[in-house]
């Protein structure tokens, strides 16, 4: 029986993992990312906002429009969103 991570561990890992690659700003993978985190906090610009939203599209696989998500979104709520539109599986 596996347990499924919920989707907002696999949302704060994602940000790690490509912060650590160089896709979004390397602090990233050191902050203290809670459910309160903001995404206007992080530092991602706009293209950066456009990869986060690709990857969120092949995890959950769903479509999300480019404007999905803005700076006063909190991790959580990114979450929620995602997860209303798509399986997070």
């Amino acid at each position: 029986m596996s347990t499924q991570v919920p989707l907002y561990e696999q949302i704060v890992t994602m940000l790690r993992d490509q912060a650590r690659a160089g896709v979004f700003p390397a602090h990233i993978a050191e902050l203290p990312l809670g459910p309160d985190t903001r995404l206007g906090d992080l530092g991602i610009d706009s293209l950066g906002k456009m990869g986060l939203l690709t990857s969120l599209m092949d995890l959950t696989d769903s479509y999300f429009p480019d404007d999905a998500f803005k700076d006063h979104h909190t991790l959580a709520e990114i979450s929620a969103i995602a997860e209303a539109n798509g399986s997070g599986e």
